[in-house]
């Protein structure tokens, strides 16, 4: 294994803004009670051409009150993924099938005691498409002490984890750690998991076998980074890098909802663990849409971003998807 430590950059850091075991589980299916009313329209403002986004796919509405963490997307659908309720570690996945701009059908299914949905990412393998999230919470929280991946199930409930699941120790030393997210390469060859341990961020990547196999004492990599400054939103990896998303929702919703909270800008940060380059940008588009919490980041094998931002209220989310100029 390589271990890779920015230490060094934390004084770095200050210039760039950046701060603070493997088992089978058993899918059980379960009929889900469906929530889903919508209480107020929302709608995805144009974006003129100065911006640095590109709109992909307007307003999407999931189940209401319901948080949305994280997005994935295949060939054919895109996945998003919902938090019931803070600090309890259920979770919904909503399968959407874009029919043109704003149109689309939903399939949902339920994850019950799996974490707070940090990330979402999938594998494809042989034609079938795996969704990879944390999982494996302790009763009553969200934190989640594994990373797992299973197949879409319309109308099922999944407990605590998928068919496949990992515990991630640290390095090779055999400790586990917690708070685990994964994140898959856009070719399905490489899994990243992110967790945080003595106030740094830690990635460990693994070779991807069959779209979901790792020999969790094997990374190949392991990388350390400073915390970043703002809420932490998620990361995905391709290629040598890894690509982090932060920031908070729009000022004038803190200011109604929580004044102690600070507005912070939507920063994407770009590491090449090869080189050791980094790179930071703010991303100011999407500037009229409201609400506007990033949620999610995507490497594309172009090499551009794609991004999620909420919008709408606090319980009422919605979706907007964007490629970043």
């Amino acid at each position: 294994m390589k271990k890779k430590t920015w230490a060094a950059v934390a004084c770095a850091a200050l210039f760039l803004g950046v701060g603070l075991g493997a088992g089978l589980g058993a899918d059980a299916p379960m009929q889900v009670e469906a929530k889903s009313k919508v209480v107020k329209k929302d709608k995805t403002p144009k974006e003129p051409k100065s911006s640095d986004l590109k709109i992909v796919q307007t307003v999407t509405k999931l189940s209401s009150r319901r948080w949305i963490q994280s997005f994935t997307y295949d060939s054919r659908y895109y996945y998003f993924i919902q938090m019931t309720k803070p600090s309890v570690g259920n979770l919904r996945i909503t399968r959407v099938k874009y029919k043109g701009l704003g149109k689309y059908t939903t399939a949902k299914m339920d994850l019950r005691g799996f974490g707070h949905a940090t990330n979402l990412d999938c594998s494809v393998y042989n034609g079938r498409t795996y969704l990879w999230t944390g999982s494996n919470a302790a009763s009553g929280s969200d934190v989640s002490r594994a990373v797992t991946c299973f197949t879409f199930q319309k109308n099922r409930i999944l407990r605590k984890n998928g068919s496949i699941y990992y515990k991630i120790p640290k390095g090779t030393d055999g400790k586990y750690v917690t708070n685990v997210y994964p994140a898959v390469s856009s070719d399905s060859t490489k899994l990243g998991v992110r967790f945080t341990y003595q106030g740094m961020q830690y990635y460990q990547i693994y070779e991807l076998v069959n779209g979901t196999r790792i020999n969790v004492w094997d990374p190949i990599e392991q990388i350390v980074l400073p915390p970043t400054t703002g809420d932490f939103q998620g990361f995905d990896i391709d290629g040598t890098k890894i690509c982090t998303i932060e920031g908070s929702p729009r000022k004038s919703f803190l200011k109604s909802y929580d004044r102690s909270r600070k507005y912070q800008p939507t920063i994407i940060r770009t590491w090449d663990y090869r080189t050791g380059a980094m790179s930071r940008k703010v991303i100011k588009g999407a500037a009229r849409l409201s609400f506007r919490e990033p949620e999610g980041v995507k490497l594309m094998e172009n090499g551009k971003m794609r991004i999620m931002y909420v919008s709408n209220t606090l319980t009422n989310q919605s979706c907007n998807i964007y490629d970043v100029k």
